[in-house]
């Protein structure tokens, strides 16, 4: 049986009714939460929905989300009334389980969400659904700068130079960035809309200037004027002052953070989660412990423009090979990639299965690899030309290139896979040891053959458990040699209708 809870806001005081409905007729026991409930056996279609870990049969990249409608039956007009309520932005809840099992308890709770919108037709609702994933789409930033700088006092810009542009901010560590110039008068620029916890460097066409002091707030910074060829900092704001007019490009060496352990993957998600408006409660403080023991290398990324929390999230998660989405149950979940070893939480047999298996080549490793080259340091602000003559020769090719490349191959894959190919990963990773050591440890993830495959089973197979992405699944099918063989789980898929659910294994 699949059951629905609803939650709409009924009147203009934003009044919250909740109305349950089910594909069958439906009581709660009155020791149930809620007690004695009804649920109006109207749901026609509840929909399908899915998450992967990546997309695309890939082993990399974005986290991706479908999400699909409910449709309730409308023939005798019972919910004619809620074309007149709100139900954007309200929650959704969708169950499994047996008509008498104790609900919620007994029940499998397959998805925790939203609602954007309804549509009503003459015999039916619809009602468009979406994961809580969708407020990573939005933009990461939103302060724009007000251009309404008094000259020579002010810290947002003129209304004819910056006025109107979005704030940049950096998380972790980065180098040579851009630097926004919020007062020309006083030459005063950002890094960071927000508080840093150094200003490494300040560089002037490459050349750097030497440290003053720093100010607590802006206002002081404002009133105190460096000496010549120095900087002053307001690291709580984010801003640095010059004291010289400088000769060319300004840009700068920024760590956010108050330490190491605050520049990881796993924090950095945890901080970005929190600033699109999760609670505490909603982030698997479990995972973040987790990811930071599987990869607790400082990174760093310099946000600018429109971009999207996801996009965001994206670059950093691919620097470790990780991934983040949020489970059925609405807490944000991450984890990194690694071979499937460990307790399976279930093993298929092949009377599980409601159809035959699947298999697939992943996009990404179909064949094995024999090089991994992992691309780290990334500078912000590439400078071929136009430097400082004091610059020296190293660091002009430093700033050259946007990249260094950590490199781990295995020539002995050859022997066997002729074609066996290499794989290079753009990462946020800041230093030449830690991208030495993910390159080593991708090379062994992809240099062994890995296979893919598709498998659908009953819902109630998972009955009680709270299926998440990268838990280990056994198969154990007299094919392909699949006799005790482990994946991980990069793809859930709910078929609801059928009460089934479409898994993606890799390994």
């Amino acid at each position: 049986m699949i059951v629905c809870t609803i939650t709409a806001a009924i009147d203009a005081a934003g009044t919250l009714n909740t109305f349950y409905v089910s594909n069958d007729r439906f009581c709660t026991q009155p020791t149930d939460s809620p007690a004695n409930q009804f649920f109006n056996p109207s749901l026609m279609d509840p929909g399908s929905l899915g998450v992967s870990t990546f997309s695309d049969g890939r082993t990399s990249g974005g986290t991706r989300l479908e999400t699909g409608e409910v449709v309730l039956a409308n023939a005798d007009g019972q919910y004619d009334s809620w074309t007149n309520y709100s139900f954007d932005g309200r929650p959704i809840t969708i169950y499994s389980g047996d008509p008498s099992s104790p609900f919620p308890s007994g029940f499998t709770k397959i998805f925790t969400g939203t609602m954007e919108s309804i549509e009503s037709s003459w015999d039916q609702v619809v009602i468009k659904i979406r994961d809580k994933q969708f407020v990573f789409s939005l933009p990461l930033l939103t302060t724009k700068y007000l251009g309404n700088n008094v000259a020579p006092n002010g810290f947002e810009g003129t209304a004819t130079d910056i006025k109107g542009q979005t704030k940049p901010r950096v998380y972790g560590k980065v180098y040579n960035i851009p630097c926004v110039p919020i007062n020309t008068s006083r030459l005063m620029y950002q890094v960071s809309d927000g508080p840093v916890q150094a200003i490494n460097a300040v560089y002037d066409k490459g050349a750097a200037f030497s440290f003053g002091a720093n100010y607590a707030t802006s206002a002081l910074l404002q009133a105190n004027s460096p000496v010549g060829g120095s900087y002053n900092t307001c690291l709580a704001e984010g801003l640095f002052r010059l004291g010289s007019s400088p000769a060319g490009s300004i840009t700068a060496d920024v760590t956010q953070g108050a330490t190491a352990a605050d520049r990881t993957v796993a924090q950095i998600v945890k901080s970005i989660a929190l600033a699109a408006g999760l609670t505490g409660g909603e982030i698997s403080a479990a995972d973040v412990t987790a990811m930071d023991a599987a990869n607790s290398s400082v990174v760093g990324v310099y946000v600018t423009g429109e971009t999207s929390f996801q996009d965001c999230l994206d670059q950093l998660l691919n620097s470790i090979g990780a991934y983040c989405g949020f489970d059925s149950t609405g807490v944000l979940r991450m984890g990194v990639l690694t071979a499937p070893t460990g307790t399976a939480i279930a093993t298929l047999q092949e009377f599980d299965l409601k159809d035959v298996p699947v298999r697939n080549t992943p996009k990404d490793n179909g064949i094995p690899v024999f090089r991994c080259s992992i691309n780290h340091s990334k500078i912000y602000t590439t400078q071929s030309s136009d430097l400082a003559g004091s610059v020296t020769t190293p660091v002009r090719a430093f700033l050259e290139k946007e990249y260094r490349t950590a490199i781990a191959e295995d020539l002995v894959i050859k022997t066997q896979w002729l074609l066996a190919g290499e794989i290079t990963q753009d990462t946020l990773l800041t230093n030449e040891a830690d991208a030495l050591t993910e390159s080593a440890r991708q090379l062994a993830l992809y240099k062994v053959k890995r296979d893919l495959y598709e498998v659908v089973v009953d819902l109630s197979l998972f009955t009680g458990k709270s299926l998440k992405l990268l838990d280990v699944i056994e198969m154990s099918v007299p094919r392909f040699s699949l006799t005790g063989k482990k994946f991980r789980l990069i793809g859930i898929r709910y078929e609801i209708e059928a009460e089934s659910v479409r898994l993606t294994l890799w390994g």
